[in-house]
């Protein structure tokens, strides 16, 4: 099939996918988002759940049709909620399409801007069709395909440090364990894009703080962020009392509202995060943190060693690896956050068209590859695939960019 061939019918089969489950999945990520814009535009705190507000019929019960916990599933920045205020406007069924559309938008964007050949684009609409993670992605209704094209922004305009950092610091408001990648652009000798990420930081906490007031931002940093930094959805507030629950006639559906969807209790496990492994019973600061530290830590001293490199390639290969850290070393980290390793398809296909790697760290970084593109045969798998990732990705960066014989 020719190239241009291969991306089409990938880009096809991704659409064909969204649709089917925009029709048969509750979509239970982006069912928490839409929540929480109606929890906004009611006036209502959106990490509460409001399972109990009152409204004009069942359709408007404010309620995600998953969570059982005192707080709500919703656990990024204020200002994320109030993106979501027109689409809760809409019919859930009508908003969650809109929205998958959007995120598939996302994705075909991300490829046409992070790659600059058809052979590349064609690898890297292929690969994804063939990612488990991005399947989860789309059936789970998340943001991080927006996220992935944010990334891919920084990437592209890191030459131009306000524009790379208004894209890293729109990143980071949505998903906050992204800061990590910082330090990682810092060693590698971008400064002035870490300090315009965090002067638009900065801007996106003052606007916060003007359009949910400042008793929100408390809220979020000094109740929701340390609970998420610790246990991810979890929490120590307990789960809501049977009779506090909306009755279901059929236990092995969900939805919201009206809208019903049926579980299916054999899908596999979604969870990608160390923490989370390390102590999924009683998480601990050791366990939420010492993963970050020393995976962002050892990627921040690699990038300062390769701050000179001659091929920038070898640095967009730790830029990304630092992605894919922030996701596994997060408690809120999940198989659905990994679509942000897409970019690596096509970069190491460049690199081995161009004899610039050898075949050891190759054949690692395609079996870490096939074994996070499948389905996760058990809880930590992806973590671990996810991982042998970040490390084929660092061999491959040590390598001296020079031809290799065949």
């Amino acid at each position: 099939m020719r190239r241009p061939g291969a991306a089409l019918a990938a880009i096809a089969f991704a659409a064909v996918a969204g649709a089917g489950f925009v029709a048969g999945s509750l979509q239970q990520d982006f069912a928490a988002y839409f929540v929480a814009g109606a929890a906004r535009a009611r006036g209502l705190d959106p990490y509460v759940n409001q399972v109990a507000a009152p409204g004009p019929g069942a359709d408007a019960r404010v309620w995600d049709g998953v969570s059982i916990f005192r707080h709500s599933r919703f656990l990024y920045p204020p200002l994320s909620a109030d993106l979501f205020r027109p689409l809760a406007a809409l019919p859930y069924t009508a908003a969650k399409a809109l929205f998958t559309a959007a995120m598939l938008a996302a994705w075909i964007a991300a490829g046409l801007v992070g790659t600059d050949d058809r052979r590349g684009r064609a690898v890297y609409f292929v690969a994804s069709a063939l990612f488990f993670p991005f399947h989860r992605h789309l059936e789970r209704g998340q943001i991080d395909l927006l996220i992935l094209l944010l990334l891919v922004l920084a990437w592209r305009a890191r030459e131009r440090p306000f524009a790379a950092g208004a894209a890293l610091a729109a990143a980071a408001a949505i998903k906050p364990a992204l800061v990590g990648i910082l330090p990682v652009l810092w060693a590698g000798g971008r400064g002035r894009v870490v300090l315009a990420a965090g002067g638009a930081g900065l801007a996106l906490v003052g606007l916060t703080a003007l359009v949910d007031g400042p008793s929100r931002l408390r809220e979020y940093a000094g109740d929701v962020l340390p609970r998420v930094s610790l246990y991810g959805e979890g929490g120590t507030d307990g789960p809501l009392g049977e009779n506090e629950l909306p009755a279901e006639d059929d236990p092995g559906e969900i939805g919201v509202g009206k809208t019903r969807y049926h579980i299916d209790s054999d899908e596999p496990p979604a969870v990608a995060s160390w923490p989370r492994l390390l102590a999924p019973e009683a998480p601990s600061l050791p366990a939420a943190r010492l993963p970050f530290i020393l995976g962002l830590g050892a990627l921040t001293t690699l990038a300062w060693r390769r701050r000179r490199a001659g091929d920038p390639r070898q640095q967009a290969l730790l830029y990304w690896a630092a992605a894919i850290a922030c996701v596994i070393t997060s408690p809120a980290g999940w198989v659905m956050g990994l679509v942000v390793a897409l970019p690596l398809a096509p970069l190491v296909a460049e690199l081995w068209t161009e004899r610039r790697l050898a075949r050891g760290p190759a054949a690692l970084g395609a079996a870490a590859w096939v074994a996070l593109a499948v389905p996760q045969p058990f809880a930590g798998w992806a973590a671990m695939a996810a991982t042998a990732l970040i490390g084929a990705a660092v061999v491959m960066a040590e390598t001296q960019p020079a031809a290799v014989p065949t």
